[in-house]
């Protein structure tokens, strides 16, 4: 059985209520809406904030990271000292714009299209693929299986996308329903492209061709490091609020 064969298969068994086929050769996948659209300034959501809090645990100094769908390039702010290199993508000039206004370290972004099926513009491979919302924007289920042949194309051995329950639920207004997908749906379609799901907790999930590591006990120890000292400068901010001066 071919790939398309098993990507037909998949449609027939679990997505019967999306089209195969859009039609579309030219600009495939996202659909543009208010709701969707330009994220450069708006506040880093929480299914975001929990990727990057997974990703925060591992020892980062020589990994790469793709981040599709850079937003308001909050994870680059965050990262960007701690990695060897983060690459962005993004649909949106307006994000773009904010991106080049940072001049952050190690950060490159570029205009892409996930479901177009070019993957020149985006060099080497990666050790994490970071998408909170891989799959409402899509047109149909071929262009779904693009989106995950780009993902295996860009994944480093051992290397991990990472996703949250959240935003693979989320719909975008007037979307079909059925583009939400459940952890389930995730790994019926990771499997047609060679890959496994992981459920790191409720929320997080993890793409990959094998189980994700643990990270060591040095870099967790820094994480809640960091945690703790941003939760105390919200204690504090919070004071200052309410006592009087």
């Amino acid at each position: 059985m071919t790939t398309g064969d098993r990507w037909r298969e998949l449609h027939k068994r679990y997505f019967a209520d999306l089209p195969f086929d859009c039609g579309n050769s030219t600009d495939p996948g996202v659909r543009y809406c208010e709701d969707l659209r330009d994220w450069s300034d708006k506040a880093t959501t929480p299914d975001q904030r929990r990727i990057e809090n997974y990703i925060d645990r591992f020892d980062l100094r020589q990994k790469r990271i793709l981040h599709i769908g850079i937003g308001n390039s909050g994870l680059a702010r965050r990262f960007h000292r701690r990695v060897q290199e983060i690459v962005g993508t993004t649909i949106d000039e307006p994000e773009m714009k904010v991106a080049r206004s940072l001049a952050v370290p190690n950060y490159s972004f570029v205009l892409h299209n996930k479901f177009s099926g070019r993957d020149d513009v985006v060099e080497g491979t990666f050790d994490f693929i970071l998408e909170n919302n891989p799959t409402s924007p899509c047109c149909c289920v071929r262009h779904l299986s693009v989106l995950f042949d780009f993902y295996a194309k860009k994944l480093a051995p051992g290397g991990q996308i990472v996703t949250d329950r959240q935003g693979l639920e989320w719909l975008p207004e007037e979307s079909n329903p059925r583009w939400s997908f459940t952890f389930d749906d995730l790994a019926a379609a990771a499997s047609v492209a060679g890959f496994s799901a992981f459920r790191v907790d409720s929320n997080v999930y993890v793409v990959s061709r094998s189980a994700p590591p643990s990270p060591s006990l040095l870099p967790r120890a820094r994480h809640a490091l960091r945690r703790f000292d941003t939760f105390c400068g919200k204690v504090a901010r919070r004071l200052l609020r309410v006592i009087p001066r």
